[in-house]
């Protein structure tokens, strides 16, 4: 019998899948997107989905407004806490969502939350299927 997987692992599958996905969604009909903090082009399989809130903080983990096509340099400095990177990404928010947007998810980020299984094995199905189904029409 296969082992249940813990509720964090589960919420960590479904941050992968939504990754995978919001960089597939950004990509053009050829599968290169841009970086969001330093205009990189490059392919969608080369960037990482980088979170503008760290993925440390449950309420915003898996939130799609919150992972942008990232490449890898900019997502690891972005982690290290570098301030320009940092800028650039908050810059990208606030022109695509608004101010005030980005002010609610900061807020949101502070608060706990709890997932339910059902709904995170319903949405990583749905992450991995849409997923497939874009990256078969590249």
């Amino acid at each position: 019998m296969a082992k249940t997987k813990t509720l964090r692992k589960l919420v960590d599958d479904v941050a992968v899948a939504l990754q995978r996905l919001v960089r597939l969604k950004a990509g053009n009909h050829e599968g290169y997107v841009r970086c969001v903090t330093c205009n990189a082009f490059k392919h969608w399989k080369e960037v990482d989905g980088g979170h503008f809130i760290s993925r440390t903080h449950q309420a915003t983990k898996i939130m799609e407004e919150n992972i942008h096509p990232q490449c890898k340099g900019c997502n690891l400095r972005s982690g290290k806490g570098d301030t320009l990177v940092t800028l650039a990404y908050r810059k990208y928010m606030t022109e695509f969502y608004g101010e005030a947007f980005v002010i609610e998810m900061e807020g949101m980020a502070r608060h706990p939350v709890k997932h339910d299984r059902i709904e995170l094995e319903q949405l990583l199905k749905e992450y991995r299927a849409t997923a497939r189904e874009i990256e078969g029409n590249l």
